[in-house]
């Protein structure tokens, strides 16, 4: 069996969910780089794409909720859209920030030598479609395809730029995210995407879909971790990596229960 570097036997991997978003706006540059700044090892993030076919980090398909604007972001260009206020609605103290491209996004990764799980969103499967391919040919571009995942909801979309890029790696939602535990269909949707990664919610996640996982050689990666207990619960079970809003208090719980000095 081929070694999965994503299974972590020891300590998980620390993911900041959207950024270190407890404190900042959700996918901006802020952030991220607050994430950073505080030790997160990847930043899991979300790509929208414009009317004019430019990739940009926000999570809804619309505008209205995290910025200024309303509408769908699919329906503004990327001119209309750098010129909205996305951080003035989570605190006015960051009135201004701008929404980033997810160009620029990959290139901070690199340059903090840091993992990048991209979240292909879109609102429908053709708009994911279309961010999937756009995507995967970013990364393509940029030299990435080491450091950077996708994943998505839309497992029709990662499949398809699976087929277009063979070398890119998967980290797929289970389907749906919040039922019971179905095992047989969770390695089914993995081995679909030829995944060695899936993410589960952690509210539903028990010992034997772990271990399912494990024997199958898939890391498990547990969301939205944002408490102590959700924290302590998933390192519990097995999971090989942590994703959550509050990467001080990830941190925290990670070096309590599992110290780096080990």
């Amino acid at each position: 069996m081929t070694p999965n570097p994503w299974r972590r036997d020891y300590r998980p991997l620390a993911i900041a969910h959207r950024g270190h978003s407890i404190e900042y706006p959700e996918n901006t540059t802020a952030a991220y780089k607050k994430a950073i700044e505080l030790g997160a090892e990847m930043i899991e993030c979300d790509v929208n794409i414009t009317r004019d076919g430019v990739l940009v980090m926000m999570h809804d398909p619309t505008l209205d909720r995290t910025t200024n604007g309303t509408g769908r972001v699919n329906a503004a260009t990327w001119d209309e859209i750098q010129r909205l206020d996305a951080g003035g609605k989570f605190n006015a103290r960051f009135k201004g920030t701008p929404v980033p491209l997810t160009r620029d996004t990959l290139q901070l990764y690199r340059e903090a030598g840091i993992y990048g799980c991209f979240e292909v969103k879109g609102g429908n499967v053709e708009t994911a479609k279309q961010i999937a391919g756009a995507l995967a040919k970013l990364f393509v571009e940029m030299d990435v395809l080491e450091t950077s995942l996708m994943s998505s909801y839309y497992h029709e979309a990662m499949a398809l730029a699976k087929q277009q890029v063979p070398e890119l790696m998967l980290a797929p939602e289970r389907l749906p995210d919040d039922a019971p535990h179905d095992i047989p269909e969770l390695l089914r949707q993995a081995r679909a995407l030829g995944a060695n990664i899936m993410q589960y919610q952690w509210t539903v996640l028990v010992p034997e879909v772990a271990q399912a996982l494990h024997e199958n050689n898939i890391a498990l990666w547990s969301w939205t971790t944002n408490t102590k207990d959700s924290l302590s619960f998933s390192v519990d079970v097995g999971a090989d990596a942590l994703m959550g809003d509050d990467v001080a208090t990830m941190l925290a719980v990670l070096n309590q229960m599992r110290p780096k000095n080990k």
